[in-house]
């Protein structure tokens, strides 16, 4: 069976009470490969079950997220609190498979949810951001050993692309999504190098580092030294709650 027919007989069959559902992920896309599976998103009322399953149907994998209104309200706001939008994509960009009545309102309210983008970026996040970027370009830029230069590259690579989306308030993607999160960023000229880099066979380090720094500057620069975590304590006060203990035991 074709994915979209395979999904609404899924529907039919194992969840004819639902109020909708939505068929998401590569298959909704066109973009699926002979391993992809059904990502299908069902609808029902408040107060039924919130749970996700893995089964098999007419051939396929399925993947099948069922939710209500606020069990989808929930994953909404942790996903835009991650900045990775998981859910709410399917959501937003899959096909409508069955539809009771609250089905296209469904769909309309992702798709805003996804236009308004993740939580922005604070001037604290930036800076962790930014300074794991520069401890891991460090790390690569000084790295003899191949397999450690591999590990270290994968997460500049990652870290790279993630703070370029974040820096474009895009949403965050993991695996290939990453890449296509990348694709909404045409004519940037850092996003393109990131992707040519992904799809070379050399995996040049020398390239990578280059983009990476390029991407870091245009974030607020390479950040190590002076960089705080947490609060430190005044050492002033700190003497002065000492001295106070001291006198009054």
């Amino acid at each position: 069976m074709d994915p979209v027919s395979a999904a609404r007989a899924f529907v039919a069959e194992r969840h004819p009470d639902a109020d909708a559902a939505i068929l998401g992920g590569s298959t909704a896309q066109a973009r699926s490969t002979p391993t992809s599976d059904l990502d299908i998103v069902i609808l029902y009322r408040d107060g039924a079950e919130n749970y996700a399953e893995t089964t098999r149907y007419a051939g396929w994998i399925v993947e099948a997220f069922v939710h209500t209104p606020s069990s989808l309200a929930v994953w909404y706001a942790r996903e835009r609190a991650a900045r990775c939008a998981v859910l709410g994509d399917l959501c937003a960009q899959g096909v409508l498979l069955t539809d009771l009545g609250p089905g296209e309102a469904w769909q309309r309210e992702a798709q805003l949810y996804m236009e308004r983008g993740p939580e922005p970026l604070t001037d604290q996040d930036r800076g962790l951001r930014r300074y794991e970027l520069s401890s891991s370009l460090d790390d690569l830029r000084g790295s003899t050993l191949a397999a450690e230069s591999f590990a270290v590259a994968a997460e500049v690579f990652r870290q790279s692309v993630e703070l370029l989306l974040l820096q474009h308030g895009k949403w965050l993607g993991k695996g290939k999504w990453a890449i296509r999160r990348l694709d909404q960023l045409t004519g940037d000229e850092c996003a393109a190098e990131l992707r040519d880099w992904a799809a070379s066979p050399e995996h040049s380090l020398e390239q990578l580092i280059h983009v990476a720094a390029k991407i870091l500057e245009g974030s607020g620069g390479y950040l190590m030294e002076g960089f705080l975590r947490g609060s430190r304590p005044n050492r002033l006060q700190c003497s002065a709650i000492q001295a106070s203990a001291c006198q009054n035991p």
